[in-house]
């Protein structure tokens, strides 16, 4: 009674858990194998490009009369490398409910690209790469992960123009920005760093400048001694096999 009672527990169990188990590939092993790597021949990139903004009036031409000139702003161009017929891809992100897709016929030469104008926070995007082809069209068969950074207001301060190898003094960053204390107290230190470099990196070249002087003042004595060493050295060798040859005979 007890095990009847037992296995008609474990029976209504499993019916009411539900049971997470992921479809098998409608593609055959060879033609999952065929789509994997084609699939891991995807890449994904990003560059810094400036992106048109609209059309702005300038007052500040010297003529008096405003004129409408191109805006342009900061942002980033991603590009996802060989892309072909057997695939297609999908790009969401977690800024916005946004996703694109792209076939082989929305590339130039197998890469596709789009512009994005958000740089005042990360964007984290996820690529997926499926299939286009066979039984299995629509299934994943990679995943990439593409993180654009952030623009850095500290940039645009006039310290930075003599620092810009400062991490903090670059225009876009991959970290999370830090308060205005915190950037004088590292720049501080970045400055006392590069001082040191400096100064030894001068007494480095001093040094190599005094050889080289010592050299060219004395070459004539130089060339003399290394003459008479290696006359020495030979004249030596000599002495010396004429004793060996000597005690042979």
């Amino acid at each position: 009674m007890k095990k009847s009672l037992l296995g008609a527990i474990l029976v209504f169990a499993l019916i009411i858990t539900p049971i997470d188990t992921k479809a098998a590939s409608t593609c055959s092993y060879k033609e999952q194998a065929e789509l994997n790597e084609i699939a891991n021949h995807v890449k994904a990139n990003y560059e810094i490009v400036d992106i048109f903004d609209g059309m702005t009036l300038n007052f500040e031409n010297g003529t008096g009369i405003a004129t409408e000139e191109e805006s342009y702003i900061k942002g980033f161009k991603i590009s996802l490398l060989n892309i072909t017929d057997d695939i297609y891809v999908t790009v969401s992100n977690d800024y916005n409910s946004e996703v694109r897709t792209f076939y082989k016929k929305d590339t130039v030469d197998g890469v596709a690209s789009f512009e994005s104008k958000i740089s005042d926070v990360f964007v984290n995007y996820q690529i997926e790469v499926h299939s286009n082809k066979y039984t299995c069209i629509g299934e994943v068969y990679s995943k990439i992960s593409l993180r654009t950074p952030v623009f850095n207001p500290y940039s645009n301060l006039e310290v930075c123009e003599n620092n810009s190898s400062f991490y903090y003094c670059q225009q876009f960053i991959s970290s999370e920005n830090i308060s205005s204390n915190e950037f004088y107290e590292r720049l501080g230190k970045f400055k006392v760093e590069k001082e040191d470099e400096r100064k030894e990196e001068e007494r480095s070249q001093t040094i190599v400048e005094k050889i080289k002087q010592f050299y060219i003042k004395n070459k004539l004595v130089i060339y003399a001694v290394i003459i008479v060493v290696i006359v020495s050295g030979v004249a030596t060798t000599v002495i010396l096999i004429k004793k060996r040859r000597s005690r042979v005979l």
